[in-house]
């Protein structure tokens, strides 16, 4: 058997590298800036946006009052909000007013608010995106479900009633399309794509290698997905991972390894200055790095054992990551671990329903799962117990002993 290589022979390959991803990183920055000088030199300015959110809030006044989450035509995400009566325009593409004189360059890379005016609606369009949705949403009777399969399937948003329930039940990581949504849509369709293949190479070209054209077939329609999806982070983070991963394994690299999660997060941030400020970016590496950790120091553990321990691990290992940004916890949460192993079989069979026209098959249990009545604690891991906790994280890496002492450091917060 061919030893598999090391991603770089050496340290000074590792810097060339990251001074490369920096340069390009500041190639992209000052492309940003550009954009955003345009953005910024007139006080009032017009831009076309889509609507990725619309919901409603109320004043303390008891006044209502709509608010609008959109990705310009040039890549800024940014709020805003209405007082008129407004249709449903999620997904929709508008037309609108802002006011940007007090808009900082740093907050145009993140996401930020900005009073708006003269909102005008396009039509809608009838795009492939517009088509799966309504086929999805057209299976359920329940808002929270159509909301669900949404977000589930093509990377929506969800409400705050709906993101209240999932982060009761410690599942807000499997709503967020990720690695392992992508994993199970490349493992059907290769499952799909394999036995005409094969009778086809059979026949035709015995001599191709059937898992390179298969892969790179679907890496192809993957990133349409992706594409579909506007490049969501965390998904694009999976998808880079993966088509490094191709390339590594079929040149005999380790693929399992920190190297390619440094490489994968150092090339997204040189592409997408902007991710350096976004949460479900560094929350999908961070589950990664993990998943990478476990496996490094307890691989040789028998296939059933990682897959209970390993969803496990990572429940426990994310606790002060995920509870310095969002501060709600549950009993239920608990189960997290339970819920993440049964949502490997949930979600494949969810697929094949929506594929059926039976999406709804399984609402009821859904909704009645979603609606668990729970006492609600809130509580926040200070800053310093993070840097700490991810410091230790680092030094896991090398030492096998930290690594085992690294869950009694996590669940540890919940004694600050």
């Amino acid at each position: 058997m061919i030893e598999k290589l090391d991603l770089f022979e050496s340290k000074k390959e590792i810097i060339l590298f990251t001074l490369i991803m920096l340069l390009l990183f500041c190639a992209h920055l000052l492309l940003r800036y550009h954009y955003y000088e345009k953005f910024h030199a007139h006080k009032f300015y017009h831009v076309d946006a889509r609507v990725l959110n619309h919901y409603q809030k109320r004043k303390p006044s008891g006044k209502r009052y709509q608010v609008l989450k959109l990705r310009s035509d040039d890549g800024a995400i940014f709020y805003t909000t209405n007082y008129e009566d407004l249709i449903d325009l999620k997904g929709r593409h508008i037309r609108l007013g802002i006011i940007t004189d007090r808009i900082t360059f740093p907050e145009y890379l993140r996401t930020f608010y900005v009073p708006s005016y003269d909102i005008r609606i396009f039509e809608k369009t009838n795009g492939i995106k517009r088509w799966l949705h309504d086929k999805v949403v057209s299976q359920h009777e329940s808002n929270t479900t159509r909301e669900l399969f949404a977000a589930l399937f093509l990377g929506e948003p969800i409400g705050k009633p709906l993101r209240r329930d999932v982060s009761k039940l410690g599942i807000s990581h499997l709503i967020a399309i990720s690695g392992f949504h992508l994993g199970v849509l490349f493992a059907i369709l290769y499952f799909l794509m394999r036995y005409p293949y094969y009778q086809l190479q059979k026949r035709y070209f015995p001599y191709r290698n059937m898992r390179f054209d298969l892969t790179m077939v679907i890496l192809a329609i993957l990133f349409a997905y992706l594409w579909m999806l506007d490049f969501i982070p965390s998904l694009l983070r999976s998808f880079v991972m993966l088509a490094y991963g191709f390339f590594l394994f079929h040149r005999h690299f380790k693929i399992l390894s920190f190297e390619v999660l440094f490489v994968t997060v150092l090339t997204i941030l040189a592409i997408f200055p902007s991710f350096l400020f976004s949460i479900g970016f560094w929350f999908s590496v961070s589950g990664v790095f993990y998943i990478y950790l476990f496996l490094h120091h307890f691989s040789r553990l028998k296939a059933w054992q990682i897959v209970i321990l390993l969803n496990i691990w990572v429940y426990l290992l994310m606790i002060p990551v995920v509870h310095h940004f969002f501060t709600t916890f549950s009993r239920y949460q608990l189960y997290s671990p339970l819920l993440s192993i049964l949502f490997t079989v949930f979600y494949p069979l969810e697929m094949l329903l929506h594929l059926i026209g039976q999406g709804d098959l399984l609402d009821g249990m859904l909704l009645n799962l979603l609606h668990m009545r729970a006492q609600i604690y809130h509580f926040q891991t200070p800053l310093w117990y993070l840097v700490l906790y991810i410091l230790l994280s680092l030094v896991a890496v090398r030492y096998r002993i930290v690594a085992l002492a690294l869950p009694l450091f996590a669940v540890g917060v919940y004694l600050i």
